[in-house]
């Protein structure tokens, strides 16, 4: 169970993050400062396939998405975003934007923006229309994010940091950032499949960035487990590899405290 009582859910925020083939959440109750729970659902069918009658489903399996929550952040797992300097953005172009880098598939979406924290971006990307009608048929309370957007906000906060060069591990896509004196110097995604895919990545962005991999400090985040063949064999490359750690301004929930600290740091990060 992850309330005590139903009224606990009113005084709650539900981040939900949706992959191509997952669905991850986490509940936060505000009154304790406190992560009741964080998890994650195999959807099934890959999303953007998702009909209303899919999602149906899915709110009646899934017995959190039954209650009634103060507020519910959306996330999205999507390659299909860009960055556009706010001097060139023109909200009438977010799809054309868009368009210039990506091939859209068929189906329906919604082009959304949102003017990114202490960086000159705005985030373009395309939200799945279903997805966002059936949130919204059950949530009254809703906003969207992205996963890359999240980080890079978050990123731009940690005012502790003069230097930062992280990578993000999505199912099927790693996101690598890299901030110097608390400016955006690089930032991109990248498919991959294997554990080379990754280290041929990785590389080539820091040799691009003059980042020697025995000297550099690399964070990484998301849901690579320690004991995976991919952090092994990124371990022969990089020497400096470092797991970037959850926010230490909530509380967690013991089994949510148990979990590596790297993993969701982008769902406790929309808390602060």
């Amino acid at each position: 169970m992850v309330f005590s009582n139903p009224s606990q859910s009113r005084e709650s925020i539900l981040i939900t993050e949706w992959g191509k083939h997952s669905l991850s959440f986490s509940v936060f109750h505000e009154k304790d400062n406190r992560v009741l729970a964080t998890r994650i659902v195999d959807l099934g069918t890959p999303l953007n396939d998702m009909a209303a009658s899919d999602f149906e489903r899915l709110f009646k399996e899934e017995t959190v998405l039954a209650y009634s929550f103060e507020k519910l952040i959306c996330l999205l797992d999507t390659s299909l975003m860009t960055l556009v300097p706010n001097s060139l953005f023109q909200m009438e172009s977010s799809k054309d934007a868009l368009q210039l880098v990506h091939h859209i598939p068929s189906g329906q979406f919604e082009f959304c923006h949102e003017r990114l924290l202490s960086i000159d971006y705005q985030v373009v990307y395309a939200l799945p229309k279903n997805l966002k009608d059936a949130l919204s048929k059950h949530f009254m309370n809703v906003s969207y994010d992205l996963t890359a957007a999240s980080l890079l906000n978050y990123f731009s906060k940690l005012n502790q940091l003069d230097a930062l060069f992280a990578v993000h591990f999505n199912a099927e896509e790693i996101l690598v950032y890299r901030f110097e004196n608390k400016k955006l110097i690089f930032f991109n995604s990248f498919d991959f499949i294997t554990a080379e895919d990754v280290i041929y990545h990785l590389l080539h962005v820091m040799n691009d960035q003059k980042l020697h991999p025995d000297r550099s400090l690399v964070y990484y985040s998301g849901l690579l487990p320690e004991d995976s063949s991919i952090m092994s064999e990124l371990k022969e490359y990089i020497k400096n590899l470092k797991p970037l750690p959850r926010t230490n301004k909530v509380n967690y929930a013991t089994d949510v405290a148990s979990m590596p600290e790297h993993y969701f740091v982008h769902h406790y990060s929309k808390l602060l």
